[in-house]
Parts: C-alpha cells; sequence; structure tokens
C-alpha cells in the first residue's frame, strides 16, 4: 500500500469532550493524503465509545489493554507511523484550517538533516520574557553545541507536544521518549535529537494548544517530581558546555535559572499546604546544584521576583551567546544514527 505524505499521532486517555472537536478538525482538512493513529490509553470516560463511530478508513484506533504512559504510548505510536513524517496532536487540541498543507510545505524548505519541526513559536511571545528573548535572538535553524546551549538557556524549546512534527526515522532510531522521565522526556528527546539533526523553529501557525482545568501539565508535577528530572538534564548539558565555558557559570545559570523556578513554586504549594514540593527541593542532590543553604537563600530573591529573575537570566544568557559566536562553536550536526 502506498503510504500517506503525513502520519497524525494522537495519545489520548480520558479525551472527552476534547477529542471530537480534535479528530474532527484532522477529517475537515483541505489536504487529503494522511493517516491518523490514535491510541487510547485506557480511557473510561467515554472516549472509546466516540472511537467506535470514527469509520474513515485514513483512521486508525488501537486501544491498549494497559496504561503505557504519555511516553510510552508516545513511542508505540511512532512505531505505528507509515508516512516518512508525523504530527504529535494531542487530545485536547485542535489543527486550524489548512495546517496540514502548511506542515507538508514546510518540511519540502528545511534543510535534509532536519529531524524535527517546531511549529507556533510565536506563542513564545505571549509567555515570560525569557522565552521572549529566545524567540527575538535564537536562528531558525539549530544543531550539535548550538542546539544544546539553545536548550540550556531557555528551556524546552518546542514547548507542547502538539507544536512538533518530526520524522519518524529520527525518533525511533534515536530510542524514541525516555521510558524514565515521566514529566520532562518531551524536553529531553527534542534536545537528544538536535545532538544529531538539525532542528527548525518555525512561526508558522498549525494548531490551537488548549489550555484546561485537565490539563496533564496542571496535575502531572504536583510533589515536585519535575525538579528531579530537570536536574537530570541539565546534568548532560553542563557537562557538554563545560568544554566551552568555565562549568562554574553554567552552574551558576542552572541554579538562577531553573532551581529558582522550582523554588517559587514551592513556595505556591506551601501557601495551599503542599509540603512536598519544598522536601523535596531541600533535599536533592547534583553536581550542578548549589549546597542545599546557598539554593535556598541565593535563590530565594529570585524565586520571589520573577520579572528580576528574568532580567538577570537574560544578561547571562546573552553574554553566554556572545561566547559562543566568539569562539566559534556552531559546530555541524553528527550523521544521523
Amino acid at each position: 500500500m502506498r503510504k500517506p505524505a503525513i502520519s497524525i499521532v494522537t495519545p489520548v486517555w480520558n479525551g472527552l469532550p476534547f477529542i471530537r472537536e480534535c479528530v474532527d478538525s484532522v477529517l475537515s482538512q483541505d489536504f487529503k493524503d494522511w493517516e491518523l493513529i490514535i491510541s487510547d490509553n485506557g480511557s473510561t470516560d467515554g472516549t472509546r465509545d466516540y472511537l467506535d463511530t470514527l469509520v474513515d478508513p485514513r483512521v486508525h484506533v488501537i486501544k491498549q489493554e494497559k496504561n503505557l504512559g504519555i511516553h510510552g504510548n508516545m513511542n508505540f505510536l511512532f512505531s505505528k507511523a507509515s508516512a516518512d513524517v508525523a504530527y504529535i496532536l494531542c487530545a485536547d487540541d485542535y489543527f486550524y484550517e489548512g495546517a496540514i498543507g502548511k506542515i507538508i510545505n514546510e518540511w519540502k524548505l528545511v534543510p535534509p538533516d532536519t529531524g524535527f519541526i517546531a511549529f507556533n513559536r510565536k506563542e513564545m511571545l505571549t509567555q515570560h520574557i525569557n522565552a521572549k528573548y529566545g524567540y527575538e535572538v535564537l536562528p531558525k535553524v539549530l544543531h550539535g553545541g548550538f542546539a544544546q546551549l539553545a536548550f540550556f538557556l531557555f528551556g524546552n524549546l518546542p514547548g507542547n507536544l502538539s507544536n512538533v512534527s518530526a520524522k519518524v526515522s529520527a525518533v525511533v532510531a534515536g530510542g524514541g521518549f525516555d521510558k524514565v522521565l515521566r514529566y520532562a522526556f518531551d524536553f529531553e528527546i527534542w534536545s537528544r535529537l538536535s545532538r544529531t539533526h538539525a532542528m527548525v523553529l518555525s512561526d508558522t501557525e498549525t494548531c490551537y494548544v488548549r489550555r484546561h482545568a485537565g490539563a496533564a501539565t496542571l496535575y502531572m508535577n504536583k510533589h515536585g517530581q519535575l525538579l528531579n528530572e530537570h536536574i537530570k538534564i541539565f546534568e548532560k548539558f553542563v557537562d557538554e558546555l563545560s568544554v566551552y565555558y568555565d562549568r562554574q557559570s553554567l552552574v551558576d545559570y542552572f541554579n538562577i535559572s531553573v532551581c529558582s523556578y522550582h523554588l517559587r513554586d514551592s513556595i505556591k504549594a506551601l501557601v495551599f499546604g503542599r509540603l512536598a514540593n519544598i522536601k523535596r527541593y531541600l533535599t536533592v542532590e547534583s553536581p550542578i546544584c548549589w549546597p542545599t543553604w546557598r539554593r535556598l537563600f541565593g535563590c530565594l530573591p529570585f524565586a520571589l521576583y520573577e520579572t528580576g529573575r528574568m532580567r538577570h537570566v537574560n544578561a547571562r544568557a546573552e553574554k553566554l551567546l556572545k561566547e559562543f559566536e566568539k569562539k566559534s562553536l556552531r559546530d555541524k550536526p553528527k550523521e544521523a544514527a
């Protein structure tokens, strides 16, 4: 059978009522050469009953017997994708009119070694000033050492999963989504793939990323688990970038930028009587973390004054970016695995 031009992959778990709008946005596209693969991760809210009503032959529904976790479900979806490229469309989001055609056209314009495209970049302009600064200073195409620096300075550049279209072979050959990480798995895979493939940051608007009370981002980190996963990811960044920079300056940036952010979240949780976050913050250990007393008192002013933290972080980021340019470290990506 001839493979489609693109695979739309949709993970879902208890996706009502939004899954209907998500699927309808695919079915109504003017570009028709696609397949939609939906993997239900054990829904109990009626989602499976709705999926049973779908009759379009381009729509493939798989019902998991047990919950695979979001990372496991994503790996399953990419293993089933028939096309060379896939677009991740989460069940609570939906495509804009003409989106698939725009995605296909974008892939025709990017460098041949591109591993993934992060769409909807203008969304960054609505977020904090660190994200806005990253939007202003980063080039459209990133790879290798410069991509690692960009992820280190500005975090998960693609943002939501629904912003990303990736080459299926790049994701599968790269080992897929980390099965250990539950909260920062998307941050980890995109930064990992950018070591061996070019990544493209695109302003093209493809989908609406919905914010709602049931969104996973609002409940998955209630006990501060994201801090441990960020530490694991940033330890690798610091080790790699230490070849080019003073290690202590990288450690200081991490603590002011990332640890202050988590301390801010811990204080918010403390106000509502949740102690787990601050306990984790005070007990976590890592070579890239300041000692506990310094991490508490040194980060506290930045945690309490968000704008001040962002301005300080941006000033440090500007310095590191200039050093990168000065040392001509824009290395080409390694050969894909």
